[in-house]
């Protein structure tokens, strides 16, 4: 009876060892699940994108994709250039805001630059592309100290943009009102005249006829309209070759050109396309390429540009 009771208790012994062991078999085989929160800090010089973004035209030049509701994001087309805005002295706060915002939408790469920068930075070290934009140019030639580095970066193969007052102060001579003014800069080698008053209001809108044989013109309307805030039309002198982009409709002068610089390169805007939404009877802008801006349009010019 001892013997059948021992044998009763090692049977169960070793029933319980054996489910143990099964247990513990599932258990090691089932997956360590975890629940990571992977956090990256990004070092960016831009603004916050919360911002509308605008609907964007499908081209060869500015190519997007829209989703089922038809909105379009942007996508980078080709290696786009490294792009410095002034903020420094004499630069229009507003301008340079919508500017930060139009290259953080088309996911450009940039950052600030000032007016002691624009003087003993190595520019090239930095940047690809270095954007003037609206403001006062008069304070662009007085502020900046010198303007010898400026011109060796676009000589030795940089490229210039320059908008509005960026555009006169690129110029060789600044007619304002019929008088002429020299500048330093002297990439253009004509006049910058304006303003167009007169013809067009500072914050009309006004159309511009673009150039048909410029690619990054094709898939846009030939009449644009885009906001004017007394730029200037452009004057080559005889020796100067220039590429013409757009023109007034109003007078038929050159509103948008570039040219070249030693090895580099420069475009001029007369027009602010990265503007919209002023009126005098509401004076706030929208910067965020709604409301009359041409986003579109300045990001294909824009890239042609980089590549012409």
């Amino acid at each position: 009876m001892k013997t059948t009771n021992r044998s009763i208790q090692t049977c169960l012994l070793s029933c319980l060892i054996i489910l143990l062991i099964a247990l513990t078999l599932t258990a090691c085989s089932e997956p360590v699940i975890q629940n990571e929160s992977e956090s990256a800090d990004q070092i960016t010089d831009s603004a916050g994108n919360d911002q509308n973004q605008p609907e964007t035209e499908e081209s060869d030049y500015n190519n997007t994709s829209d989703d089922d509701n038809g909105s379009a994001e942007p996508k980078p087309v080709r290696d786009l250039p490294v792009i410095g805005i002034y903020n420094g002295k004499g630069s229009w706060d507003v301008n340079v805001e919508a500017f930060k915002r139009f290259f953080d939408f088309y996911q450009f790469k940039w950052a600030l630059f000032d007016e002691n920068d624009a003087v003993t930075m190595d520019l090239t070290a930095h940047f690809d592309l270095i954007w003037f934009p609206g403001g006062f140019a008069a304070e662009y030639k007085n502020y900046i100290n010198d303007h010898t580095n400026i011109r060796d970066f676009i000589e030795q193969g940089g490229m210039f943009a320059g908008s509005c007052a960026g555009a006169y102060y690129a110029a060789d001579i600044l007619r304002w009102l019929g008088e002429d003014h020299e500048y330093p800069l002297k990439l253009f080698n004509g006049k910058a005249v304006g303003p167009l008053a007169g013809q067009i209001a500072w914050g009309e809108i006004s159309e511009f006829n673009l150039a048909e044989d410029i690619p990054a013109n094709a898939e846009y309307r030939s009449d644009l309209p885009i906001f004017y805030f007394d730029g200037p039309f452009f004057s080559p002198y005889d020796n100067e070759d220039i590429t013409v982009i757009a023109y007034y409709e109003v007078n038929s002068e050159p509103a948008v050109v570039a040219g070249r610089f030693g090895e580099g390169t420069f475009i001029l805007f007369g027009p602010h396309p990265e503007l919209g939404g002023y009126s005098p009877a509401s004076p706030d802008f929208n910067l965020d390429g709604e409301e009359g801006a041409q986003w579109p349009w300045l990001f294909s010019v824009l890239v042609w540009f980089a590549e012409w």
